[in-house]
Formats: C-alpha cells, structure tokens, sequence
C-alpha cells in the first residue's frame, strides 16, 4: 500500500514511469527532462533510488569483519562517518560498489539495485566463529537522493541541519515518528544526500521536499548527471570481471594504509605498477542519438580503426554535449580530448572521451 501511494502522489507531479508491471516502477521523468537536467545545475533535484539495496551488520566483531574484505579503512571509521569502498575477491576483481555508514552500534552498506545477495552470501562464507550478523534492510527503507547547488538549504528549511557534513558523512535524526538517516554523497559532483527512511514515511518526506522547492526528477536525466560525473553502478558499468582500479575511483575507494585485506596484494601490485590496462571513461556525443548498451568504441587512425571498449551506459544530455555514454577503455586510448567513434549495428557517430564535466 505504501509504494501504491508513493505512485500515486509521483503521478500528481507528472511522473512516468518506464513499467508500471516491475516490482519496483521507476520514474523516467516528470515530464520534462531538460527541465530537470537544468534544476541539477541550478536548484535542487530530488530522485527515488529506492531499488538501491541496504544492509546492516551489527556484532561486536563487525567492524573488524567487514573492514578485511574491503578496500577502505572501516575500523577507522568515527560514529556517523561513512565510506566508499570496493568488496574484492583474492584476484582483486570487484565484487560490490559500496557506501559504510558507522551507526555507532552497527554498520549499514548502502549497494547498487539487486546486489546486496551475492554480497551477504560472500560473507556468509567467510563467517566462522565471528560475533557478526547480517540483516537485509531494502525490503523496509527507500532511499531519496537530493542534489544540486540548493539542497544543503532546502533540506534545512524543513528542519534539517546539514550544513556541518562533509562528504561521508551522515545525520540521523526522526521524521514523523519515522527513522531518518541522511548521507552527504556528492555522486554527481554537486552537493548530494541520499535520504534513507522507512517506505511507510517515504510518500510524506518525499511530498516535504517538493513543497519546499525540489524538482522532482527521473532516472533519465539520473543517468546523464551520474554519468558526466563518472559515478558507476555495480552489475552495469562494473562487474566480476573488473580490477579495482579499472573504476577510476581509486582515491574515493580504495586505502593504501589500511593493511591487509582479501584482495590487497593485487590492488598494491597495480599501485606499484602505476596504471592497469583499462579505465572507466565518459564519452560525449555531437549528435542526440542514445548508443545502446553494447556497441562497440573504435580509435586510431580513420583507416585503422581498433575496438578499445565497450558502451555500458547511455543517455541523452542536456548539457555540453546532446548524449553521453560510459565505457571501460583500453589505456592507450583513453586520454581525455581522445576522439573515438562509437558504432552500432545501425549508426555510427563521433565522440570525445573525457573523465568528467565538473
């Protein structure tokens, strides 16, 4: 009932939704994408990322635990600071994107959609004789995510004081009655908080929000804005197959002061090394047309083209270029001002690598 309302009330402000049948309908916009785009830059933009998994790991050992299966310093982490952080296998290929907020008696992840299983069943496997206990929380909390050059001020002018947090960090407070957690995470390069709350409440804050001025925004212009900001989601731009530092987030993600951990003497190696063989990078296209997912990223001269990477995410813009993409990229091509062509089974058009429009 509470996600049947939370519809309803989206619709009131002019939602569309890709399906309706999915167990969780995504917004694609709110009528106006360029509309939106602009109130990313200018205001405040509010999107629903209730599909982002979360969960919590209480236990007095649950510091100590996760912190050895993660690429950022965890033990380290301050009551109500937070991290950004890659959960590796032995081979260093990156098992889950994640964000670790210290709620001084337990630990809670905030993941990409749909990854939170294969993430606990890592642990599971792990788990011996540790005090450690892993509860899945998406089912219960919906996230909000607030951006833009306003949000800092709109969020207080409904009684939120978040002019004191620095990225990663978070306040908890109540809502209604309702548990409420809000985190500093600046993912598409403007001042940034994702709101985590019980769905029962999500419809009401949500409603709070928008009053107080935000745009209400969908997941097209949220792939274009996290896209020219270089931000991955684990599962489409980033899977098993992947290096930790094939990300390009290694000064966001990764320590190299915290010691051991599964999967650390890979990562120091390529340290060591200076560069891996790919990298995650932003394309910008001259022309409207959207690349699927999939078609292929040639360079090099006009008569010698070479395949050097793959699209994994696209959508139109409304910024400096008309559509934007990501794609890992083969090092020798993927030097921001690089010229590459992007082709698919129909098209063919030019784009500009670059690692971000900040």
């Amino acid at each position: 009932m509470p996600l049947r309302q939370f519809q309803v009330l989206q619709e009131s402000w002019g939602a569309v939704f890709s399906a309706l049948d999915q167990a969780y309908p995504v917004v694609s916009h709110f009528g106006s994408p360029e509309k939106e785009y602009q109130n990313a830059h200018e205001t405040a933009v509010l999107f629903d990322l209730s599909t982002r998994d979360q969960i919590e790991i209480s236990g007095k050992d649950r510091d100590k635990f996760l912190h050895n299966f993660c690429t950022n310093d965890i033990k380290g982490l301050q009551p109500d600071q937070g991290c950004e952080a890659f959960i590796t296998n032995v081979q260093s290929r990156i098992l889950g994107h994640v964000f670790a907020f210290n709620h001084e008696d337990s630990l809670w992840i905030d993941m990409a959609p749909g990854t939170s299983e294969s993430i606990i069943n890592h642990l599971d496997r792990y788990m011996i004789l540790e005090d450690v206990h892993i509860k899945q929380r998406t089912p219960e909390y919906g996230n909000l995510y607030l951006s833009g050059p306003q949000s800092s001020d709109l969020l207080n002018q409904i009684g939120l004081d978040v002019k004191t947090l620095s990225v990663n960090q978070q306040l908890r407070g109540k809502s209604s009655n309702s548990e409420l957690t809000i985190r500093r995470v600046d993912w598409l390069y403007q001042p940034g908080y994702l709101c985590c709350l019980q769905y029962v409440k999500i419809s009401e804050f949500w409603k709070s929000l928008v009053e107080a001025g935000a745009c209400p925004a969908g997941q097209n212009i949220f792939d274009a804005l996290r896209i020219e900001a270089l931000f991955p989601i684990y599962g489409v731009d980033l899977t098993e197959e992947n290096l930790a530092q094939e990300a390009n987030r290694t000064e966001q993600a990764i320590s190299f002061k915290k010691g051991c951990y599964l999967g650390q003497e890979p990562i120091a190696r390529i340290d060591a090394l200076g560069h891996v063989n790919r990298e995650l990078r932003a394309i910008g296209m001259e022309q409207k047309w959207v690349p699927p997912v999939g078609s292929k990223v040639m360079a090099g001269e006009p008569d010698k083209l070479m395949e050097v990477g793959t699209i994994t995410s696209s959508a139109q813009s409304f910024g400096k270029f008309p559509s934007v993409a990501m794609a890992m990229i083969r090092r020798d091509s993927n030097e921001p001002g690089t010229v590459v062509q992007i082709v698919s089974d129909h098209q063919e058009v030019t784009g500009t690598i670059f690692t971000s429009l900040d």
